[in-house]
């Protein structure tokens, strides 16, 4: 069994480029058993939400402190 791994930076790479590689691999799912297509779908749909609320909340509150 292989276990999953954030991908190892290569010389040349920063750290905000290897943390929107790990970002990219959790939002496609990536971390799911390959054969359960339901399980990889449901992540993804899940993460989409769960973004979508944080980008909602942030605006919301920001309104609420008279931000914008």
């Amino acid at each position: 069994m292989s276990e999953n791994r954030p991908p190892k930076m290569q010389e040349g790479d920063g750290v905000f480029s290897s943390s929107l590689a790990r970002a990219a691999d959790h939002f496609a799912a990536k971390d799911t058993d390959p054969a359960d297509k339901v399980e990889i779908w449901a992540k993804r749909i899940g993460r989409f939400f769960s973004v979508f609320a944080f980008i909602g909340l942030a605006w919301y509150f920001g309104h609420q402190l008279k931000w914008w």
